[in-house]
């Protein structure tokens, strides 16, 4: 697990932009080493997700983090679970090496 911290300057310090961007790589080097034993490595990237520390936040403080992805909403828990899911399927047989930026579109802004 990773986060847009490591994919986007701007919400983190500089150290923990690094180390999850560090998660990113070290997972496509991973995967290309593990990659001929036919296991497949992957990274999650998730945007702001409604946690239980964010649900104690002002909701107008809610709602301006929601407006930094473009469907303007933050994102949920089974929203990180179910694209998971996908890449753990055999339909997602053909990937490794990826990582998903599940960030509700946060990273084309």
């Amino acid at each position: 697990m990773s986060s847009t911290a490591g994919r986007l300057p701007g919400g983190a310090s500089a150290a923990s932009a690094a180390a999850k961007a560090g998660v990113g790589m070290f997972t496509r080097q991973v995967a290309n080493e593990v990659a001929r034993h036919g296991v497949r490595v992957h990274c999650m990237a998730p945007g702001t997700v409604l946690t239980d520390r964010l649900a104690r936040m002002p909701q107008q403080v809610r709602q301006q983090v929601a407006a930094d992805h473009p469907p303007e909403r933050l994102g949920m828990l089974e929203d990180v679970a179910l694209a998971t899911q996908f890449l753990v399927l055999d339909a997602a047989s053909w990937l490794t090496g990826v990582t998903l930026d599940d960030a509700g579109g946060r990273l084309m802004r």
